[in-house]
């Protein structure tokens, strides 16, 4: 999705904690519960959400719903494409929404220059704080947050806050500055004890799809720093939010490899003396998994960061970390762009210096910076 400011060491079995989609020859389409999505030469698979007139009239429709019906309903059901504002007043623009009885959250954000990498694009860094600020006021517009952080209030009086497991991100086109994007975000059930949670990112003013983006959550308890069950209370509290969809808006034939661990012999480049700072802390003492991102990147050659950018990452978060940690970034070069591969293609690891601890590992995807990112609905 509370102690100690500094923890010696990571903790093993604890991921991080939350701050927490007619074909013609180059074209295969595929109908999956609803949803039409075209899969390219590239493998990438892009969603195509054709829903009818009386759910698109629906999803923004005032009239109360009934959320036992609803939640019933699969991903289909919804329309998911970005939907403008009907207030005319400005400062409504930037409110958040609750959609289809609650189950649907939708918010706009305006790209601010703080946001921006060195090419003036929208950084992934930026973005994924954007999706952790929707996640939370999911939360808080349906009125269960509590005033602890990450926490429903019957996860807080059992010390229970959701902690991110694994994360997948693909991203079509990056926003620049004072552009308006549109998130829509949605949760579901993940296995017996997590919680899935699925973005959608489009720009306002055209409708592109801009990102899409799972993580998966499962509880943790924040004395014990150990894994925890989802309880039935949990569940009770949080069912009139949690829709009945088995569809992720990224499914495994995009990017479901299993990841692989590399050590000092295996990687391409090796980045050592990471150090957590004061400021990766978040609400429950432990570096925030967007810091991973950026220590991941650290060890990414300069030649990749000047000519390409970043199309998909995957993450599967395996230990937390806190203060007085030295960290090193492993990256190893999968494929290198050249003719006989397709785009670049990078493994990474972040583990402790001087041990064999594996705190994440990880893949990204990139594409040449000129390359314009087609994206077929």
């Amino acid at each position: 999705m509370l102690k100690h400011l500094a923890a010696p060491r990571p903790l093993k079995g604890v991921p991080v904690p939350i701050s927490t989609l007619p074909s013609s020859t180059n074209e295969t389409t595929i109908n999956c519960r609803g949803i039409r999505a075209s899969l390219t030469e590239s493998g990438r698979n892009k969603p195509n959400f054709a829903l009818s007139s009386s759910l698109q009239s629906n999803l923004n429709s005032s009239q109360p719903y009934q959320k036992e019906a609803i939640g019933k309903m699969g991903l289909e059901h919804f329309n998911l494409k970005p939907t403008k504002q009907p207030e005319k007043n400005a400062d409504n623009l930037f409110e958040g929404r609750l959609l289809q009885g609650g189950l649907v959250f939708q918010q706009n954000f305006s790209i601010r220059v703080s946001e921006l990498d060195s090419y003036g694009k929208a950084s992934i860094r930026a973005l994924i704080n954007i999706l952790q600020e929707s996640a939370f006021n999911h939360f808080k517009y349906a009125g269960i947050l509590s005033d602890d952080f990450g926490s429903t209030p019957k996860m807080k009086k059992r010390n229970m806050t959701w902690v991110v497991s694994r994360m997948q991100i693909v991203v079509d086109s990056y926003p620049s500055w004072s552009d308006v994007i549109q998130v829509k975000t949605w949760t579901c059930v993940s296995g017996r004890n997590g919680m899935r949670r699925d973005w959608i990112v489009s720009d306002f003013n055209t409708g592109e799809t801009l990102l899409r983006a799972v993580c998966v959550y499962v509880m943790m308890n924040k004395r014990t720093r150990k894994l925890c069950k989802f309880i039935d209370e949990v569940k009770e509290e949080t069912k009139g939010i949690f829709m009945d969809t088995d569809d992720p808006i990224i499914d495994d034939n995009e990017d479901g490899r299993k990841l692989r661990d590399l050590d000092v012999e295996t990687a391409d480049i090796v980045h050592t003396g990471l150090l957590p700072k004061w400021s990766d802390l978040d609400f429950n003492q432990h570096v925030n998994h967007v810091t991973y991102i950026d220590w991941l990147l650290e060890s990414v050659p300069h030649w990749i960061l000047e000519s390409q950018k970043l199309s998909s990452i995957t993450l599967e978060f395996r230990k937390e970390c806190g203060m007085n940690t030295v960290l090193q970034s492993l990256c190893s070069v999968a494929r290198d762009g050249s003719p006989k591969c397709e785009g670049v293609e990078l493994e990474h690891t972040i583990c402790l210096e001087k041990q064999s601890h594996i705190l994440l590992r990880g893949r990204t995807s990139w594409m040449p910076k000129s390359a314009q990112l087609e994206t077929k609905l």
